[in-house]
């Protein structure tokens, strides 16, 4: 059974603004830095406007997997087809 994570998992994991600081102070790639920033904005879309949440998670999610597959460091090793399930 796969288990998903809510928006606060993944904030207090993943997308915390000083995650983004870290990122920007060592001058990591911008698109990056532009996931974990649109990751720390999900919850509020979430409470603003709830009806582009699931609009802005499939962009989050094709923007981070654009990244991956593009990143020369881990890129190619992903070498399996990625399910998103709803």
């Amino acid at each position: 059974m796969k288990k998903a994570i809510s928006i606060d998992e993944a904030e207090g994991f993943i997308f915390k603004p000083s995650t983004s600081k870290t990122l920007n102070a060592a001058s990591h790639s911008k698109n990056l830095i532009d996931i974990i920033d649109s990751g720390c904005e999900l919850e509020d879309i979430s409470s603003i406007i709830p009806e582009n949440l699931s609009g802005n998670i499939d962009k989050l999610i094709n923007q981070t997997l654009d990244f991956i597959r593009g990143a020369p460091d881990f890129g190619g090793a992903v070498d399996k087809e990625i399910i998103l399930v709803k």
